[in-house]
């Protein structure tokens, strides 16, 4: 009951969800139905300490905003999703949703359905993962909703003066802010600030600014998500997160299907380790790889990151990919932990004929086993 009342508060502070769904669905039921719309979690199994290794998987469901359906997270499919992902040994999710701005060049950001997850959504999505003895990352993230030439990670390039700098840093930390009062309210375990908005993340008095008022509202660690193009290392302002998070896409080769030793080599050699380790020790924080992953495609060693092409199948590649990466990196004292990228809450996504980042289904996922499940 309190955790109840204290997101209807929220909600009443802060404004609701605002939906172009066929349905105009509130984002917060009203008072007298809230306690039969979010259900108590069932008996929880013992969740990991928080100083424990983070075996983490990235657990999303996407729309675009200008989908003709509704709901993400949805029970039957998420649910049995979420189970499968517990199968791994995965301690911890990292929970995902989505708010948008128009174009690169807006300064206003938004909550709109069908885009944008519903706190009921997300709070039962934490509640199972809870349950089933998994710890919740929250990552609110901006996406363009209609700017097909730009994405997020150039927001911030088309402003010109201070004036829009404040507007669109007004619009974010109520955004953000939104969600950390939320999942203080909802026992999120984990924070993020921010994501790959490399553009931006040079303003160091805005994002302190940002990491201030978010502590003022969520009590737990907090973090934010750079992209491994240099903006780990560009970030001034990293002493005012608990942790470093990384989305870790660093090349591995130059060609497709290299050896595992090959692969292995390559974060040694190409000064991967050592940019993260000086890294950690130049802030004396320890890293979270808030994503880390790679196709089941052909060639995804020389571009983990890429996305938008369609090389051919290739299960193996991304096996030894994981393989590789899990043999280096585990046990590095200045690593906390990993979420690989990504499982995907609706049914019918990834197995042995999507050449996409999902693991389940592939022997990517077996690979992941044998580390998650070892005591």
């Amino acid at each position: 009951m309190k955790r109840v009342l204290w997101l209807v508060l929220v909600c009443l502070l802060t404004g609701v969800l605002v939906s172009s769904c066929a349905q105009n669905v509130p984002e917060t039921p009203p008072k007298d139905k809230t306690e039969t719309t979010i259900t108590a979690p069932t008996q929880p199994n013992s969740l990991p300490p928080l100083d424990a290794f983070m075996k983490g998987i990235t657990f999303a469901a996407w729309r675009s905003f200008d989908s003709t359906r509704c709901g993400l997270y949805t029970p039957p499919a998420a649910d049995q999703s979420l189970r499968n992902l517990a199968a791994t040994g995965a301690n911890w999710i990292m929970l995902i949703v989505n708010g948008g701005q128009e174009t690169v060049a807006s300064t206003t950001i938004f909550r709109k359905q069908p885009a944008t997850a519903t706190d009921s959504e997300l709070l039962h999505i934490i509640d199972l993962a809870h349950s089933l003895g998994i710890r919740v990352m929250l990552r609110p993230q901006v996406r363009l909703s209609n700017d097909p030439n730009h994405s997020w990670i150039d927001i911030g390039t088309a402003f010109t003066n201070e004036a829009q700098w404040q507007d669109w840093f007004t619009s974010y930390r109520e955004f953000i802010n939104y969600y950390a009062a939320f999942a203080q309210g909802g026992q999120v375990d984990m924070f993020v600030i921010g994501d790959e908005l490399g553009s931006t993340t040079h303003r160091e008095a805005d994002w302190r600014r940002v990491a201030n008022e978010v502590r003022e509202r969520f009590k737990g660690p907090i973090t934010y998500s750079s992209l491994s193009n240099g903006e780990e290392r560009r970030i001034t302002w990293w002493d005012a997160v608990d942790y470093i998070g990384v989305d870790a896409y660093y090349t591995l080769a130059e060609k497709n299907d290299p050896s595992v030793e090959e692969l292995k080599a390559a974060w040694t050699e190409r000064g991967h380790i050592a940019l993260l380790e000086n890294l950690s020790s130049k802030f004396g924080k320890t890293i979270v790889f808030t994503e880390i992953g790679y196709r089941s495609s052909d060639g995804t060693g020389k571009c983990p990151g890429c996305w938008k092409d369609q090389p051919p199948l290739d299960l193996q590649e991304q096996a030894d990919c994981y393989q590789a990466t899990l043999e280096v990196l585990w046990g590095k004292p200045w690593l906390a932990g990993m979420f690989w990228w990504q499982w995907r809450a609706e049914s019918g996504l990834g197995g042995p004929n999507d050449a996409n980042f999902y693991p389940n289904g592939t022997p990517g996922e077996e690979v992941l086993k044998r580390f998650y499940l070892e005591e």
